[in-house]
């Protein structure tokens, strides 16, 4: 009798991801309402054949050598992979899976929300309400907020995200610029060529009003948003970051922030996550704080739960050109 491959998904996913796995695999899934600690990882790898895991795991070479020689996948719940060891699966003929585009959409319908949210004050106003601070009705200077129309939108990085906050931008007759670092392979894309220009990051620090950080996150762009970037933004400008929160050196925004060099931040994401109850971003007014939601909608954790299953499929079936791999 032949042995049913055994999965490994380090987290609770979207059922329909893991009943398709179920109907061919053995499936071992943490229950736990948190992610697995490096204790429990390790333990928890010992000779499975593949492993889905999230953005908290970090899958390093200790993990993979654990995992022993029946460990042909690794796919990851997410469009990033910068979590896993990618040289040392290499090396051992591990195959990478992620999620590929199909979160673009979702995230830069957040990005462009917290656009709107921190021009007009959205969330700011809602707690004025909630708080009983309105008193006297309309008022002609009540919550001043900054428009969004023919504002300046830079965007640092400019893939698929970046690419897909610029056309949400087109909408609001938004001047559109961009900074990335191999300008080379930019393909502009037919819905906003014409409408986006190529600026150095500096130059685009200086002039947007609002900054969207879509990047990936790698060695160049490891706290690229330090003290002195902050420094060269306009003292009216908003920095939204929807990537990766360490492409924000946390500590010169907090200063920054505290010494009006921008006008506020909204931050889906952050250097470590969950952020610690002592972070002074929470005491902050001028600062919007998401809990790492950029791809959470119903379809699309739908559709990269399903992704990420039939990537361990498609691996351990011999079907890897079918697959979305690194």
């Amino acid at each position: 009798m032949i042995k049913r491959p055994t999965v490994l998904i380090t987290r609770k996913i979207p059922t329909n991801g893991i009943e398709i796995l179920r109907s061919r695999y053995n499936v071992i899934i943490n229950e736990k309402d948190r992610p697995l600690n490096r204790n429990e990882l390790i333990k928890s790898v010992k000779d499975k054949d593949a492993i889905l895991c999230v953005l908290q795991d970090k899958i390093d070479k200790q993990i993979i050598d654990t995992a022993g020689p029946n460990l042909k996948i690794i796919s990851t719940f997410s469009a990033g992979y910068e979590h896993i060891d990618i040289e040392s699966a290499n090396k051992k003929g591990i195959r990478i899976g992620y999620t590929g585009d199909t979160l673009t959409e979702t995230t830069a319908d957040l990005a462009f929300g917290l656009v709107l949210c921190m021009g007009r004050r959205i969330v700011e106003a809602d707690k004025f309400v909630r708080d009983s601070k309105w008193k006297n009705g309309w008022c002609p200077e009540l919550m001043l907020g900054t428009d969004i129309h023919n504002k300046v939108l830079g965007l640092i990085g400019f893939g698929k995200i970046g690419k897909a906050v610029a056309k949400r931008a087109t909408g609001f007759d938004m001047e559109i610029i961009y900074y990335k670092r191999n300008i080379q392979k930019t393909d502009i894309g037919k819905d906003i060529k014409n409408k986006a220009k190529y600026c150095k990051l500096k130059e685009l620090l200086s002039i947007a009003d609002y900054i969207v950080i879509a990047c990936s996150l790698n060695d160049d762009s490891y706290h690229l948003i330090d003290i002195e970037n902050l420094k060269v933004m306009k003292k009216t400008a908003f920095l939204i970051n929807i990537s990766r929160g360490r492409i924000i050196k946390e500590r010169d925004l907090v200063f920054a922030l505290r010494n009006k060099y921008l006008a506020g931040a909204a931050l889906d994401v952050f250097e470590q996550e969950p952020i610690s109850r002592n972070n002074p971003l929470i005491k902050m007014k001028n600062v919007i704080l998401l809990p790492h939601i950029g791809s959470s909608s119903h379809s699309t954790r739908n559709r990269m739960s399903e992704t990420a299953a039939t990537n361990i499929i498609n691996v351990l079936e011999g079907n890897d050109k079918k697959a979305l791999l690194v």
